[in-house]
């Protein structure tokens, strides 16, 4: 059984990082944050990126940032739709699991259909397809699963 500790963070796809920064930070007085990608170098960013686009044949977000609202997030990605298929890069809800070993085994056990991410963030994750086509990110921390 897949068990929901808490909604972490929604992602919008956005065209102008500017204009977005400029609503959301400017009219709306909403903080940004840097992305906390643990101990992972540049260079182990990108080879994660790269792994995670072959394995969902999604192109990479050109660009974005994220945006504090309370004890949550805004990540906004600027990237290509990817109509009928998981994008890690562009718009999804992420949520945390309490054991993402039980949530990946139900999903199995289900035949329901994922992309894992690969190691490298101080996170598990992986993402699915709502039954609508939306893309949804399960995710724990790896020192707590």
């Amino acid at each position: 059984m897949i068990k929901v500790k808490r909604m972490d963070h929604v992602a919008l796809r956005i065209d102008d990082v500017d204009a977005s920064a400029a609503f959301y930070s400017g009219l709306l007085g909403l903080p940004r944050v840097t992305p906390e990608m643990g101990a992972m170098t540049p260079a182990e960013m990108n080879d994660f990126r790269t792994v995670l686009q072959a394995r969902t044949e999604t192109p990479i977000a050109t660009g974005g940032m994220w945006i504090q609202v309370g004890d949550n997030q805004i990540h906004m990605l600027k990237s290509e739709r990817a109509h009928g298929r998981v994008n890690p890069f562009g718009a999804h809800l992420a949520l945390e699991v309490e054991d993402f070993a039980a949530a990946k085994q139900t999903l199995d056990d289900q035949n329901v259909p994922y992309v894992e991410a690969p190691d490298g963030p101080p996170t598990h994750q992986l993402w699915l397809l709502d039954p609508s086509g939306n893309t949804i990110e399960l995710w724990a921390d790896r020192t707590t699963t």
